[in-house]
Order: C-alpha cells, then sequence, then structure tokens
C-alpha cells in the first residue's frame, strides 16, 4: 500500500472560543456535529508519476525576431545571418553603388555590456533556409538537407569589424546617453559584388570578435551609397530591406536525461504521464489505530499543485530572462512529439526568474493544477492516468532554458494535494 505523508490541521467550524466545550444551556435543535479537518498531502514521485519525455525541435530560432552574437560565453558561440533582398537596381546604368555600411543595433540591457565587444560582420556566399538553419546545416526542408561547406555560416569574407561599447560616452561624460548601435562601413567592392548575380547569396553573417562576449542584436540595416550618371557629385542612400533574421549556435544543446527541460530556441517541451490516485491512506488523527483510507473523490479539495525543483542550466544557455510556464494536458500521446495540446490548465502563467537556475538552484516552484486534478477526481469516465505537457507559455522565448530535477533523487517533482474533509472516513 503506498504511503504518503500527511500533515492533518484540526478546525473548528463554529464560532465559539472552544471546539470541545457543549453549551448545556442551550436547547438541542437536532443539528449535525460539524468536525471538518484540512488535511495536506506530498505525493512522492514514484507513486504518482509514470512516464517522463522530453522533447526540442519546436519553433526556431528565427521566430525571435532577434540575433544573438557571442564567442566562447560559458562555452557558447553564437553567429547571426541576416538575409537581404530588393537591392536597387542600376536602372541601365544610370545608377551606380559606391559603398555603404551596416548598421547594427543591440539590446543595452541583457549581454556584455561593461567592455567594449568587437563586432564583425561577414559576406555569405551560400545559400540557407532562415527558419532551419543551424551550426552544421544550411537548409533543413523536405526533400532538401544540404550541410555548410563550413561549419558556422560556410564560405565567408570578411567586410568589416566595429567595437561596440554602450559605456563609451559615459566615460568621459556621467550624463551622456547609452550607445545602443554600431556602424561599419562597407567599401564599393562588397557592394558591386552583391549586385552581380554570380557573386552568390545576398546575405550577411555577424560575428563576436572577442572571447567571452554575449549581445543580442536587436535591428539591423544595410545603407547602400548611391550616385546617378546625371549627378556623379551628388550621393544618396537607399536602405536594404532585410527578410529573415536568424541565429545559429555551437554547441547545439544535448537532450536531457533524468531531468526535465523547458524552453530555449528552437523550445524544449517536458511531458509527464501521470496517475492522479483516487484515495490516500489517512493518518491517526483521522483513523485511529485501526487505519483508514480518505476518498479523495468525496473530500473538498483546496488545492493541488506539481512542486518542482530547480536545477543549474549548463552556462551556455543559461536563462536571460524570466521563464513563463505553461500546462496542458496531451490529446494523442500516439502524435507524440507532435501530438496537439489542449488548453491550458493553469489559472496564470508561471513565470520563474533566470537565477533560479544559477545561484538559487535548489528552488521549489509550484504549478497549481487544483481545477484539472479536481475535475479527474470528480469524472467517472476518466480512468486517472493522464499526460501533460510543461512548457514555455511562448514557443520559444529565448536562448536560455529552465531545468529541473527529474525522478530517480533528490528534488524529484511531488504532488501536493490540500483537502478538507468531514466527519466520515471510510475504514478499509
Amino acid at each position: 500500500m503506498k504511503r504518503y505523508l500527511l500533515a492533518t490541521i484540526m478546525m473548528c467550524a463554529g464560532a465559539v472560543s472552544s471546539c470541545s466545550e457543549k453549551n448545556t444551556t442551550a436547547p438541542d435543535l437536532g443539528f449535525h456535529q460539524i468536525d471538518p479537518r484540512t488535511v495536506e498531502v506530498f505525493i512522492p514521485f514514484d507513486d504518482f508519476v509514470d512516464d517522463v519525455q522530453v522533447f526540442g525541435g519546436f519553433g526556431s530560432a528565427a521566430d525571435l525576431g532577434y540575433g544573438v552574437v557571442a564567442l566562447d560565453f560559458g562555452g557558447l558561440s553564437a553567429r547571426t545571418l541576416l538575409l537581404l533582398s530588393d537591392f536597387p537596381s542600376d536602372d541601365g546604368g544610370e545608377v551606380s553603388l559606391v559603398g555603404g555600411r551596416v548598421v547594427l543595433v543591440f539590446d543595452t540591457v541583457r549581454g556584455t555590456l561593461d567592455t567594449p565587444v568587437g563586432v564583425e560582420v561577414f559576406d555569405v556566399s551560400e545559400d540557407w533556409h532562415t527558419a532551419t538553419v543551424t551550426w552544421e546545416v544550411a537548409v533543413d526542408t523536405a526533400g532538401d538537407r544540404r550541410f555548410w561547406t563550413q561549419p558556422g555560416g560556410g564560405s565567408t569574407t570578411s567586410l568589416g569589424v566595429g567595437s561596440f561599447d554602450p559605456f563609451g560616452f559615459r566615460r568621459q561624460d556621467a550624463l551622456a546617453a547609452l550607445v545602443d548601435s554600431v556602424s561599419i562601413p562597407i567599401d564599393s567592392a562588397a557592394v558591386a559584388a552583391w549586385e552581380n548575380p554570380t557573386g552568390g547569396a545576398r546575405g550577411l553573417l555577424v560575428a563576436a570578435a572577442d572571447p567571452g562576449a554575449f549581445l543580442r542584436l536587436v535591428n539591423m540595416k544595410l545603407v547602400l551609397s548611391t550616385v546617378g550618371a546625371s549627378s556623379p557629385d551628388v550621393v544618396s542612400e537607399v536602405q536594404v530591406p532585410v527578410q529573415g533574421v536568424s541565429y545559429i549556435t555551437d554547441p547545439a544543446p544535448a537532450a536531457p536525461v533524468g531531468w526535465l527541460r523547458v524552453g530555449g530556441a528552437p523550445s524544449w517541451r517536458s511531458v509527464i504521464t501521470m496517475s492522479i490516485p483516487l484515495s490516500v491512506d489517512g493518518t491517526a488523527d483521522l483513523c485511529g489505530t485501526v487505519g483508514c483510507q480518505v476518498d479523495l473523490t468525496e473530500v473538498d479539495l483546496n488545492l493541488a499543485e506539481l512542486v518542482l525543483t530547480t536545477r543549474e542550466t549548463e552556462s551556455a544557455f543559461q536563462p536571460e530572462d524570466v521563464t513563463r510556464m505553461d500546462f496542458r494536458r496531451v490529446l494523442n500521446m500516439e502524435l507524440l512529439p507532435k501530438s496537439p495540446l489542449g488548453a491550458t490548465l493553469v489559472p496564470f502563467v508561471k513565470s520563474v526568474p533566470p537565477e533560479l537556475f544559477s545561484t538559487q538552484t535548489g528552488t521549489l516552484v509550484g504549478v497549481s493544477l487544483t481545477d484539472f486534478v479536481a475535475g479527474i477526481l470528480s469524472d467517472d469516465a476518466e480512468t486517472g492516468t493522464v499526460a501533460l505537457a510543461l512548457l514555455s507559455a511562448v514557443e520559444p522565448h529565448m536562448n536560455g532554458f529552465a531545468s529541473f530535477e527529474g525522478g530517480g533523487g533528490a528534488g524529484a517533482p511531488v504532488l501536493r494535494l490540500l483537502f478538507t474533509i468531514a466527519n466520515g472516513v471510510g475504514l478499509p
């Protein structure tokens, strides 16, 4: 028989000062005496979890809408790929491209901001697919899988180097504004190569030049300088649209073994198959010395939550921001990992700060599933065995991911139940 840790709190239903006293002067009106008790139950991992599976590959880094550049940042290197389109034509020889500049705009809140960081821009000569590109693979679509000729972006040509220093002006003036961008000039020869159809794909790669750096690239533009045949002394500027943004990382995170993962880009999900118990062992306060079972279908369920324990995420994939977690029911186990999911099961998205996966590991995080568990206990059609997906509320949300302890050791998930029962407790 499964044993559970129970804490029983005696409660008084009346508004009198003592639950045990009886007012002998009041008439007996024939009311039933109610003696409710609130019970807290912690069901260990092995007693309610049947299986745990972790799946990756949901969404793409291209869905984030920004880029990442890093070089040996906790073991992580990252490069951003920018697909360009709609280059201006030469208008029958009437317009010439004479140069240009790449303007990179970086996040001034997250990343390596205390020291200048060198960034380098490259011309990319090979085709890639924005949604499926990785460090090793340029295209990975149905019926078409192509590797880079060289990992990390293929054969590239450097176009220029710049330095991002957000606090540069403040070193001379404490009241100066932060710098959020860097402009890298591009010479006319490089621009001419782009204009030539035989010059390859029109794309750029942005990389960090200094080890230990991590930056988030939030915007980019290529500005070309042009002159007209009729006015060779007048230089005009034309901005080239960016068609797609993605980033590639080295290494790619390996699938976890024995623990849970949520988030990342592409995003990870943890699927927990569990059996909700229909009864639990009673305590001596409830049952006396003979023992008894508490029928959970007959109690008032006040709280049901899955309690997780945070663990350290590897340094290359530490969350940069708050992880917002959701729980949804898996509607068809046979279709995993692409099974459709039901509506959210949590009353509100659970927000978990990033430090819980670095400096504050071992923190308990409770995810409320009260309404869902109550529905399982009250529905005769339910078997009690369900599969739930723990996932990021937005997929993907950021490069880093959350990590939680799995089964088989300290910190394994537990199911916490808090319920109220009246007098009647069934004996075994």
